[in-house]
């Protein structure tokens, strides 16, 4: 065997040891619990069952209640350490963050009129902009999600075609009812191949929010009909991936995605946005 080829396997099998060893460098732990799968324990960590898999050498779906799992710090919080005489509204103040938000940020406190020192919390990173914004689906209607924004996409028009997915979906029965995050005016209503019966709705002069997969629209929903925070918009379906009309080819859920218009018309991450909103 040459030299380079000689390098060429001892390098391949490295890779293939560190990608099954478990990777102990991970900010947190996580006990399982009964009824636990991977993907449960992945839409409470903002990661994927794939991601937990490699980061801790599993090789298999199983799991066994008592099992320690290396697990990611959810990207929409950072971790604090209580400090002697805190309380949840002196951390608030601190780290600028509503009271409401911080408390529902940790509900693994059940008394937040009862913190220690040194006691981790978890403090909720706040977006840049729309603070104010109402989460588009109502509070116990949708299941944990996690972040699908970059994901690839198989389906195209024109057959099977590799895409990132431009926005975040938020898994929920069909018909459940969608709402606008913030007031503005309804520029795109109608189909789209790929988003089915959607909504585009311009919030200000350079960013738009987008709905799809509805199965219908509410009432007077077009073109030009300005719409408040909060207003209904349609409902949750499956709609899209073909021409008008298709739907069931996947799981109903609304895709929910936030476009800017400059530098050139272009998808940006909802997942903060959402994940502040729905505290």
């Amino acid at each position: 065997m040459n030299n380079r080829l000689k390098q060429l396997v001892c390098g391949t099998a490295m890779l293939a040891l560190l990608t099954a060893l478990p990777f102990t460098g991970s900010a947190a732990s996580y006990t399982v619990q009964k009824n636990d799968t991977l993907w449960i324990i992945g839409t409470k960590y903002s990661t994927t069952a794939a991601q937990l898999k490699q980061l801790n050498g599993l090789t298999s779906d199983s799991l066994i209640i008592g099992q320690k799992l290396h697990v990611p710090d959810p990207p929409e919080f950072k971790t604090a350490n209580v400090l002697t005489g805190d309380t949840m509204w002196k951390i608030a103040q601190r780290y600028n963050v509503p009271l409401s938000k911080l408390i529902a940020a940790n509900p693994q406190l059940t008394n937040p009129n009862n913190i220690w020192a040194g006691l981790s919390v978890r403090i909720p990173k706040a977006p840049n902009q729309y603070l104010n914004g109402v989460f588009p689906v109502a509070k116990g209607k949708y299941t944990p999600f996690s972040n699908s924004y970059a994901e690839a996409r198989s389906w195209s028009a024109n057959g099977p075609a590799v895409r990132a997915h431009e926005g975040v979906d938020i898994f929920a029965p069909k018909g459940t009812p969608v709402y606008s995050a913030l007031a503005g005016t309804v520029v795109k209503a109608g189909w789209n191949e790929y988003g089915g019966w959607r909504i585009t709705v311009r919030v200000d002069d350079s960013t738009d929010f987008y709905y799809a997969h509805l199965s219908k629209y509410a009432a007077g929903m077009k073109d030009g009909v300005k719409v408040a925070a909060g207003q209904l918009l349609g409902y949750v379906g499956s709609t899209g991936y073909g021409p008008e009309g298709t739907e069931g080819k996947f799981v109903t859920h609304l895709h929910f995605g936030i476009y800017k218009k400059s530098p050139g018309y272009h998808a940006v991450d909802p997942y903060l946005y959402l994940k502040w909103w729905s505290l």
